[in-house]
């Protein structure tokens, strides 16, 4: 029997400490991918395939993290498809015959959920079911439905990257609508997360652990996420929930411009005191320490990373927080500094697009593993 916090590097804490399980639960985005893979190899989304929809409408319900879901599958894919994308809480009254009709979310009593289902279905519209069936849910479908329904159990806030898989799944399967630029395959997908858990494993130590390293970066001072771009803005949104629901780290959520604003207000206040952990500050000499700054933490992608940065110089204390790679060097680079990555002629380093999903997903995951490290580390071993 001991009591105590529990080492951030010591795996057999965190795991003493983890009596809900969320470590486990939280790896498990990469087998969310892998089960909607499999659904699709499984044929389930082959009446998908002959369609030429006059709209896609993904229904939400209450659930904030299908909502979010939705948002990026929008900021990623709208602008790439040939059909419209409309996504919402109910069900728009003009969806007819002619629509195919995603009901998305975690909660199988969402009213709303099984509204939207029963009224599509009466409309005639192809209805996709990426919720749990059963209760009002499945009395609505009656048996009918496309069923991309969760495979497995797990902690409802860890279905983010479940249902952008099935979001991706559905707009794969509509082979009659155009889609523009690279998609990622869902086991390429399932991969990048697989390696990401791997990567922030409880057992490695946080200077090789991404998501120990970014728990380390938003413990104990204010923060402010932001991005420069639609996706990247739902992600920011995405971290500073996660956090604040997971570990009561509480983070504000501001638009790039904003941010900007702010870092010069504060850079204009008065007094202009010495940080409290300078080694030149002496409270009896320097008076009383002012409020640290917050961090600013900025999500991008590898592909905008240079973009990214030019538009954050200047910002203060801020944290590019990317996902394919968040080293200076990478790989996929061919090991340039990122200063010598300038974007490609061509390319549009602004947009987002499908091909982002894969490191807006891993973002995703490293913060909700950092969150999940976070709260171990604030709970007590009995």
């Amino acid at each position: 029997m001991r009591t105590g916090t529990p080492d951030r590097d010591d795996a057999e804490e965190l795991f003493a400490a983890d009596v809900d399980g969320l470590l486990r639960a939280v790896a498990l985005a990469g087998a969310q991918v892998r089960a909607t893979a499999e659904a699709v190899r499984e044929g389930v989304l082959a009446p998908l395939a002959d369609l030429r929809p006059r709209s896609v409408v993904i229904v939400h319900g209450s659930s904030e993290v299908s909502h979010r879901a939705a948002e990026l599958g929008v900021a990623t894919l709208a602008a790439r498809v040939d059909v419209p994308v409309v996504t919402g809480p109910v069900l728009p009254g003009w969806v007819g015959p002619l629509d195919v009709v995603i009901v998305a979310g975690e909660d199988a009593g969402d009213m709303a959920l099984a509204d939207a289902a029963a009224r599509a279905q009466r409309r005639r519209a192809d209805v996709v079911v990426a919720a749990p069936i059963a209760g009002p849910l499945q009395d609505a479908l009656g048996g009918n439905g496309i069923n991309l329904s969760p495979r497995f159990d797990i902690e409802p806030r860890f279905r983010f990257v479940g249902f952008v898989a099935a979001l991706l799944a559905v707009f794969g399967a509509l082979t009659q609508v155009r889609v523009t630029g690279p998609v990622p395959a869902l086991d390429d997908l399932a991969d990048a997360l697989d390696s990401e858990a791997s990567g922030s494993h409880p057992s490695r130590e946080t200077f090789h652990n991404r998501a120990k390293s970014l728990a380390v970066r938003v413990q104990g001072r204010p923060v402010v996420w932001t991005s420069d771009s639609p996706a990247g803005s739902v992600l920011a949104a995405h971290a500073a929930t996660c956090l604040v629901g997971l570990a009561g780290i509480v983070g504000a959520v501001a638009e790039l411009g904003d941010v900007a604003r702010m870092s010069r207000l504060l850079e204009s206040r008065p007094g202009g005191a010495p940080a409290a952990d300078s080694i030149f500050y002496d409270p009896e000499f320097d008076g009383p320490a002012q409020d640290p700054a917050p961090r600013i933490m900025v999500v991008s992608t590898a592909r905008r990373e240079w973009y990214t940065r030019q538009r954050v110089m200047g910002l203060g204390d801020v944290d590019l927080v990317v996902g394919a790679d968040a080293a200076d060097t990478t790989p996929q680079n061919d090991g340039q500094p990122w200063d010598d990555r300038r974007p490609v002629p061509g390319e549009d380093p602004v947009a987002d697009g499908p091909g982002d999903l894969l490191d807006f997903l891993v973002v995703a995951l490293r913060v909700e593993m950092a969150a999940v490290y976070l709260r171990l580390i604030g709970n007590t071993v009995q």
